[in-house]
């Protein structure tokens, strides 16, 4: 008899997403937010270095038209 009280809260110990009528209960996705976290990530990188890329493009363009005095000063 004792067996038959104890199996019933072993199995509940076994599959913790189950609450303790034996419904599945709501689970975390974890590994989604995860991804998407890395995908915000990535994206935001790469807008950060297409944009140093456009700045460092602007800038060589002005150079390019307006030399500095700098070399003129030596």
């Amino acid at each position: 008899m004792p067996a038959k009280i104890l199996f019933p809260v072993i199995s509940d110990l076994i599959d913790p997403a189950t609450d303790q009528k034996g419904k599945a209960m709501a689970k975390s996705h974890y590994q989604f937010k995860k991804r998407q976290k890395e995908l915000d990530k990535k994206k935001k990188k790469e807008e950060k270095r297409q944009s140093k890329l456009k700045n460092k493009a602007v800038e060589t363009d002005e150079t390019k038209k307006n030399p500095t005095s700098s070399t003129e000063d030596r």
